[in-house]
């Protein structure tokens, strides 16, 4: 392991916060960007501290994280607080030599398999020089990375916090187990790619025809679609997707859909209960995500950067013009595919696995993530659930205030056991 210090060059960071790169040689080179805190010295103790670490989601970066990592770093005793740029993502990237600057569709899709990315998680904590960590958190496609690590290596993580994306385990269907239309019970079997595949079919059979938005993000177009022709453009589509998402949008007014209360919804049900969600989520057949953001543009100009936000409008749109969004968009694709054959026995040996450690859930109230998947929430009810008011999906950034009072309440009751 060999870790490079490097100055800060992302704009709206506290000075507490610092970044490096840490090249982690058990994981094919994976030269892995963090941002950092830890507790101002004059206010704790010298002895060394626990590790936390936060797990961001797509289209987002270890940034996503700015507005929390210094007052959880000094919560309590003090801890170690790291956020990295996930692989694929940011300033993270492999060493080897003639590896391309960007992610490319024809790369390795194993390379992105959600059980891959949970090996350079804990990669990265013994690269730290930790042996546990005390808080793992995960945010939208990091919520279910997160359910991932803790349930594959529960000896590593002490408790584990999901955010905006409930976990609904390891090894089931992306859906609420389905009937076909004649009331057999055969589609409860099916695999995810297999259950994914009926549902795509039935949203294209609706009147309007809809898609799914993972089903997009797997396209090869969905990468130069997003990017479009970069600079202001790309900044511009990033302001309205990040602004339909959040809690400033006024259609944003998130509830359980009926398939949740069913035991056995058809596909047909699955589907027309998806076709209520926001666009973002359940898309026009033969439009792209660019292609819905700017028609609501059009329709409302208030759909863009908040003005707090142009500064890391600015960061994200920077960021994914560099490297654009392949490497995001092929942990969907994962999802979405048969697993590597090499992965294939540990995952039928995490099926079922229950998280054991203390957990919580923290989402914004004006989030539809959380009910995107029909009924996953229901499986959050045993573990401590926070929604706040006003915020949308991208809580730790729009509430950064709550997020760290539960967290810091939540790492009170957890130090308490």
């Amino acid at each position: 392991m060999n870790t490079i210090s490097a100055s800060v060059e992302l704009p709206d960071l506290p000075p507490q916060i610092t970044s490096r790169y840490i090249t982690l040689s058990d994981r094919d080179g994976l030269n892995v960007h963090i941002l950092e805190s830890f507790p101002d010295a004059s206010n704790h103790s010298s002895t060394p501290c626990h590790l936390i670490l936060f797990l961001h989601g797509f289209p987002e970066l270890a940034y996503s994280w700015r507005k929390v990592l210094v007052p959880i770093a000094n919560a309590h005793q003090g801890y170690h607080v790291v956020a990295p740029d996930l692989r694929g993502f940011g300033r993270t990237t492999l060493t080897r030599s003639g590896s391309a600057n960007q992610v490319q569709y024809e790369d390795a899709l194993s390379s992105y398999h959600i059980l891959n990315i949970v090996d350079d998680v804990c990669s990265l904590v013994r690269a730290l020089g930790y042996s546990s960590v005390a808080m793992l958190v995960g945010h939208d496609f990091g919520s279910p990375l997160a359910g991932h690590c803790v349930t594959a290596h529960p000896e590593l993580f002490a408790s584990v916090v999901f955010m905006s994306a409930p976990f609904g385990g390891v090894g089931g269907p992306s859906w609420p187990q389905a009937s076909n239309e004649d009331g057999d019970d055969k589609a409860k079997e099916r695999s995810i790619a297999s259950l994914g595949s009926d549902i795509t079919t039935a949203l294209a059979a609706l009147q309007p025809p809809r898609k799914h938005y993972t089903a997009y993000f797997s396209t090869l177009s969905a990468n130069a679609d997003m990017l479009g022709q970069g600079g202001k453009a790309l900044y511009d589509f990033l302001g309205g997707y990040f602004y339909m998402k959040s809690g400033n949008w006024d259609r944003n007014d998130p509830h359980p859909l009926p398939s949740a209360f069913s035991i056995s919804p058809s596909i047909s049900e699955l589907a027309m209960d998806l076709a209520t969600l926001p666009e973002y989520y359940v898309m026009p057949l033969h439009e792209s995500m660019p292609d819905v953001i700017a028609r609501h543009v059009r329709m409302d100009a208030r759909v863009t950067w908040p003005r707090a936000d142009e500064v890391a409008g600015r960061v994200y749109a920077t960021e994914f013009g560099r490297t654009g969004f392949q490497g995001g968009l092929n942990y969907y694709r994962s999802a979405l595919s048969p697993p590597p054959p090499e992965r294939i026995a540990q995952l039928r040996a995490l099926a079922g696995r229950r998280v054991e450690m203390p957990a919580a859930f923290i989402s914004g109230a004006r989030d539809w993530g959380v009910y995107q998947t029909p009924g996953a929430v229901r499986r959050c009810e045993r573990w401590c659930v926070v929604a706040r008011e006003g915020a949308g999906h991208w809580v730790q950034q729009e509430a950064p205030e709550m997020v760290v009072r539960e967290l810091v309440r939540f790492l009170g009751k957890v130090k308490a056991l």
